[in-house]
């Protein structure tokens, strides 16, 4: 295992157990890119609170991500 998928992994842990969590550690959580986060933050289609900068608590993003599947027939059809 290289280094940087060492970090990458204790990375993942460490957002794993936190509550609340910054800007940053959001894209990086989610693998939304930080110009989408700021347009789903901006047309407030994202959970998040402004407190001093954008704030996100990981259970609502767990619960936002969930809500946004795509089922297979979804998928299938848009392939064809």
């Amino acid at each position: 295992m290289t280094v940087e998928e060492r970090l990458t992994a204790l990375e993942s842990i460490f957002l794993n157990q936190k509550e609340i969590l910054s800007f940053s550690e959001a894209c990086v959580y989610t693998g939304i890119s930080r110009s989408t986060m700021y347009k789903l933050t901006a047309s407030k289609k994202i959970p998040h609170y402004k407190t001093v900068g954008l704030h996100f608590e990981r259970a609502e993003l767990d619960s936002w991500i969930r809500q946004h599947r795509v089922s297979p027939h979804d998928i299938s059809s848009t392939a064809e």
